[in-house]
Order: C-alpha cells, then sequence, then structure tokens
C-alpha cells in the first residue's frame, strides 16, 4: 500500500497547483497586484470545510486522475485512477476505505499482486491507521495547505495578469505563474469569496488541468458494511 502513496506523490500534485491570481473585471477585484489576488484567494480557500476536486495530471509519463469531494475530520468520497487503474476512495471519521481494480493493484503492488487480487477481490480495504498514503484526500485544510503552497519567497516565479474567462458561467480572473518548473494558469471567481476553480499547467513538468467546485456543500458518507471489507494487516505474508 505505501507504493499505491508514492505513485499519487509522484504525480507532483502540489507543484502543479501552487499558481493562482488574476487580470481585470468589473468590481475591481482584478486590478489587485497579482500576489494579493493569490493571497486573497488563498485565505479564502483556507477557510472552506469541503470542496469537490478533479482533473487530470501527468507526471513522469503516468497519468493520475482525482474525482473528489474532501471534507473536514477524514471524511471523503470518490476516485483516484492513475493511468488504467481505478481506486474507489471512502474516508469517514479518519478511518479509510479503497476498492481498486485489477490495473490498480498491479500498478502499485508489483509481484504480491495476483496474492493480493485472490484474497481482496472486490471488497474494500480498510487502511491501518499507521499508514498515511490517503489522509491528504480525505482532509480538506491538509489538501489546500499543500495544493495552495506559497512558493513566492523563492523569487523564482513570476505573476502575469492575462485577463478574465468564464469557468461553468462565473466570471474568473486569470493569472499565468512562471517558475522552474514550467507555467501555470490559475483561475479565480471575480465575485467574494473568490475562489480558485481551476489551475491548467501545460508546460514543464507535472502538466494537466484540475478543477475545484462544490464549495461547502455537504455530502454522505458511510462505512461500508462489514462483510465487503478486508482488513490489509491481514495480508501480511
Amino acid at each position: 500500500m505505501r507504493t499505491i502513496g508514492l505513485i499519487l506523490a509522484g504525480a507532483g500534485l502540489a507543484a502543479g497547483l501552487t499558481a493562482c491570481s488574476g487580470g481585470s473585471d468589473d468590481n475591481g477585484f482584478g486590478d489587485k497586484s497579482a500576489e494579493d489576488i493569490a493571497k486573497t484567494a488563498k485565505a479564502d480557500m483556507a477557510d472552506l470545510t469541503s470542496l469537490k476536486v478533479s482533473g487530470t495530471i501527468t507526471s513522469e509519463g503516468k497519468d493520475t486522475t482525482l474525482d473528489l469531494q474532501v471534507g473536514e475530520d477524514g471524511n471523503c468520497t470518490g476516485s483516484i485512477a492513475v493511468d488504467d487503474g481505478t481506486a474507489e476512495l471512502l474516508g469517514v471519521d479518519g478511518t479509510v476505505w479503497i476498492k481498486p481494480n485489477e490495473a490498480f493493484w498491479r500498478t502499485s503492488a508489483g509481484d504480491s499482486a495476483d496474492q493480493i487480487i485472490s484474497l481482496v477481490g472486490d471488497n474494500w480495504v480498510v487502511l491501518p491507521a499507521e499508514d498515511d498514503s490517503f489522509d491528504e484526500f480525505c482532509d480538506v485544510s491538509s489538501l489546500l495547505e499543500n495544493l495552495l503552497k506559497d512558493d513566492t519567497e523563492s523569487g523564482d516565479s513570476t505573476y502575469t495578469k492575462t485577463g478574465t474567462d468564464e469557468v461553468d458561467g462565473q466570471e474568473v480572473v486569470k493569472v499565468d505563474n512562471k517558475d522552474s518548473k514550467g507555467t501555470s494558469t490559475g483561475y479565480v471567481l471575480t465575485d467574494d469569496p473568490h475562489y480558485l476553480v481551476k489551475v491548467e499547467k501545460t508546460e514543464g513538468d507535472d502538466t494537466g488541468s484540475v478543477t475545484f467546485s462544490a464549495f461547502d456543500e455537504k455530502f454522505d458518507v458511510a462505512a461500508p458494511p462489514d462483510d465487503e471489507i478486508v482488513d490489509l494487516s491481514t495480508l501480511a505474508g
């Protein structure tokens, strides 16, 4: 299972999503400096109690696709895919279960894949408490802290406002962020609260597009039935 976590970490999610700023708009938000817009967006995102993250990132030849609703206190639901391998993900009050397909096990489990597949079948696997491979994807604060970490202090980032656009019918301001890892474009709502709703990266490392939505919307999660759960610790050996 640790291998699965390393695959996701290798997707460079944080590196691809650290830029967010704006352009110009009717209410004056886009007249702010790129740095001020970034600060505002990050502050507004930090207040969120839940959101949905969707998109695909390509890193080191692998496509990682996220389709997750993430809340507080270890609650989440959705899926994570690495190339052809997909894993359903469910978190309730800090306990995390995954249900990978065969391709996902073969990508992540190496020589143990056949044994694990035969033992797990189509059941959910409960992760041991000490395995934090998916913790970041089941807590909105941890996720956003990683995705929106400030990289401007290093002095290697250049922000350029590039006008306005629309995302799902909502007006946004755009900015290109260029650094040693490539160029990202962030899309921030012009209306208050100024949430980051989309990030695209078409150049450099970790390219892709990710959207944020369903801000502060409640979602239901429930543990799988006991007879559909396999304890990962019983698979040892």
